[in-house]
């Protein structure tokens, strides 16, 4: 028998971890499913339950269904989660200390599974939780994932051949999407002002390859000059403070090693947009025609945040350690999960 045995992560019933992250509608009896992102995957936060068809209900009026039924009950677009996926989820989600509280969080009111070859069924394992898993049945009977609830451990399991379970769902995430890019055209659009940005990916990141014009201040004092159209060209200064405020839900200010992988691809660079801009330091600019300045996440010295100047003639990149109240420019980053 195959096991899987992970610890879970430091979650707090369906917060942080399990946040949905959207829904998907069920055509057949119009039921809503939210959805939480794991991976390449979006799982269903709770079970399937379609009007009409479950083998078994408990008390709870969780639905159960046989390894007959498995087959088309997840709703169009969505499919049952294989043991990969199962694994995947769980080294995603559940690592951590936890791992009791995360368990019964993930599980909600479904306990046990049910013997239907019994006269009168009664719950069997109580203190777990059976959810289907796609693939072939076990040698006597079925496969399930056993998600135990005392030590929030999984386990792959063979019950009885007329035993019924759970079932979760998945669909592929369409992760361009969810970051508002579209794909025909590779623009991020900004919901807080519906600007858009040029966006490539590069390794697991999504990068602009503009500098955001979010407005945090005064448009004027964070233009290159104070010149408004400046700011159209070029993009906003911020100081260190608000350069962390600056890029939109789901995107970051990147830190240094996201920096530094950045820089890989440098025969990629488009220069002349990287390259220019100059920087805001104090009441004095930068070489707007040669240098483009870029904060980092990264602080190492007190009132002072790293630096990446881009020198577009030399083909050069200068790191330092500026004054957090400088105006440099910012590149959002996104993760590709």
């Amino acid at each position: 028998m195959m096991r899987i045995w992970v610890r879970l992560s430091v979650i707090v019933a369906l917060s942080a971890a399990f946040a949905c992250a959207t829904s998907v509608k069920d055509s057949r009896d119009g039921r809503t499913y939210k959805m939480m992102p794991s991976g390449k995957l979006n799982w269903f936060t709770s079970n399937v339950s379609l009007d009409g068809k479950p083998d078994f209900k408990d008390r709870a009026k969780v639905s159960f269904y046989k390894k007959e039924s498995w087959s088309g009950l997840c709703p169009a677009g969505t499919h049952l989660p294989d043991l990969k996926e199962w694994n995947d989820l769980a080294e995603d989600k559940f690592m951590g200390p936890r791992k009791k509280q995360n368990a019964k969080a993930f599980a909600g009111n479904t306990r046990g599974y049910y013997d239907m070859s019994k006269k009168n069924p009664k719950v069997q394992g109580k203190d777990a939780a059976y959810f289907a898993i796609a693939g072939d049945a076990g040698k006597s009977g079925i496969q399930a994932l056993m998600l135990d609830l005392k030590r929030g451990s999984f386990q792959k399991v063979n019950l009885p051949k007329e035993s019924v379970v759970a079932v979760r769902c998945v669909t592929e995430r369409d992760l361009l999407a969810e970051k508002n890019i579209s794909k025909d055209d590779m623009l991020m659009t900004d919901t807080r002002d519906e600007r858009q940005y040029k966006v490539k990916i590069v390794g697991d990141k999504i990068w602009m390859v503009q500098n955001i014009r979010y407005g945090l201040t005064d448009a004027k004092t964070q233009c290159l000059l104070e010149d408004m159209d400046l700011c159209k060209k070029y993009g906003r200064f911020y100081t260190h403070s608000e350069a962390k405020k600056a890029c939109p839900k789901g995107w970051h200010l990147p830190d240094d090693g996201e920096w530094r992988d950045f820089q890989k691809e440098r025969s990629q660079w488009d220069w002349n947009s990287m390259g220019v801009g100059g920087c805001k330091d104090w009441d004095q600019y930068c070489d707007g025609t040669n240098t483009g300045h870029y904060w980092s996440a990264t602080s190492i010295k007190r009132n002072t945040g790293r630096s990446w100047e881009f020198r577009r003639e030399a083909r050069s990149i200068n790191r330092t350690d500026e004054s957090v109240r400088k105006g440099l420019y910012v590149r959002c980053v996104a993760d590709m999960r």
